[in-house]
């Protein structure tokens, strides 16, 4: 009986030393979900104190391009004031890979918690707002189902899916110089 104590006792240490997975909510974190109104949702996703920013923006909009998919909607609206991480990895900035305690209850735990709004095609699609479910969680299959860096978190990738494809995205602030608008044509 005794060595059973110790056992859980370990594996709960070890489960408390790394970033939240994806999954529902549970003992380090993970998503949940709430109707408001019809076709209305308040999606959420709660890491602990070893999860990035980054982690569980990529994994909050993974669960709701696959929760819009299993409610057999085409895409998704968020309606909430929010702002989304447009990272590139000339954003990215790298921390020491040596482990180091961080007591769980002093740490930061990133969350979203915002309401989407549930489509039926045709989408006008809007990056960053309005997305098709089905290829939003195609491009972000790999960072949530693939390999993960860093304590378990989603590894730094480009969110191309936040931006018009055409449209590279902005240069973070005070990063580079603004461009210049182009002059206007004359008229004839």
């Amino acid at each position: 009986m005794r060595f059973s104590a110790w056992a859980v006792l370990a594996a709960a240490i070890l489960l408390c030393g790394c970033a939240t997975n994806y999954g529902s909510v549970g003992l380090t974190g993970g998503f949940t979900e709430k109707e408001l109104e019809p076709n209305v949702w308040r999606i959420g996703y709660y890491g602990n104190g070893f999860t990035t920013p980054e982690t569980v923006q990529t994994y909050w909009l993974y669960r709701c391009a696959e929760f819009t998919l299993e409610k057999g909607f085409n895409g998704f609206e968020i309606i909430s004031n929010i702002t989304l991480v447009q990272r590139r990895p000339t954003d990215v900035q790298v921390a020491s890979s040596v482990p180091i305690f961080i007591p769980m209850d002093t740490a930061p735990k990133p969350y979203i918690e915002a309401d989407i709004r549930l489509l039926k095609s045709p989408l006008t699609l809007r990056p960053g707002k309005v997305f098709d479910a089905a290829a939003l969680k195609s491009q972000l299959e790999g960072p949530v189902k693939g390999k993960k860096c860093d304590m378990g978190n989603v590894c730094p990738h480009v969110h191309h899916y936040l931006y018009d494809e055409g449209t590279p995205p902005a240069a973070p602030t005070g990063s580079a110089t603004p461009v210049p608008a182009p002059a206007p044509t004359p008229s004839q």
